[in-house]
């Protein structure tokens, strides 16, 4: 005794609209091509990073800088010598309270300094994104890819076949070997200190 079940009208249309969805899907939806640019790498491979260090070297900043924190360290160790050759602890208060307010001091005079390196700093990456946007574009639309992101740790997993680097890098780095200003003039002057 075979029981045989009527197939109701509503079932046959749930499976049609099940296989539909299922077809329409693989043939009409897109999925995205995601690559990954290791702007680090790019960064310090094109020499951008270099120039930086050099360009660095030559602002009154670092220079004044550099002299603060060379006058300081002769300036500690010579109220370390005293401190060592004092013989009563009111000699020895005396100069740790001469050391305490040498290095509040330094910190007062090199904050300005360091906001101003900061600034400077910032300045060129933000110049130097603004400048290698373009190469980014062009091997990515060379690759069919739909988003580019930067390396980082946000990205968790990325495959060879999605890195951009290798080929952003080489496009960019004869653009960034040309002599130009390490910062934008449209970007506003680096600051300086007076």
């Amino acid at each position: 005794m075979s029981e045989s079940r009527k197939i109701s009208w509503y079932e046959i249309m749930y499976v049609v609209v099940l296989v539909g969805l299922l077809g329409w899907s693989v043939f009409f939806m897109n999925s995205h091509k995601v690559a990954v640019v290791d702007m680090d790498r790019v960064f310090k491979d094109v020499g951008v990073l270099q120039k930086i260090d050099k360009e660095r070297q030559k602002k009154d900043f670092y220079v004044k800088g550099n002299s603060l924190l060379q006058a300081h360290k002769f300036r500690l160790k010579t109220l370390q010598d005293k401190l060592e050759a004092a013989k009563t602890e009111a000699e020895k208060d005396k100069i740790g309270g001469q050391i305490r307010q040498a290095n509040e001091r330094i910190q007062q005079d090199i904050q300005p300094i360091q906001t101003a390196m900061q600034q400077f700093e910032a300045g060129a990456v933000t110049t130097f994104r603004q400048r290698l946007q373009p190469f980014i574009n062009q091997i990515a639309q060379k690759r069919g890819m739909d988003v580019v992101m930067y390396k980082g740790p946000n990205v968790l997993f990325y495959g060879n076949k999605a890195d951009l680097t290798a080929d952003v890098t080489k496009a960019a780095k004869e653009f960034f070997a040309k002599d130009m200003p390490l910062i934008d003039p449209a970007l506003g002057a680096a600051p300086s200190l007076r």
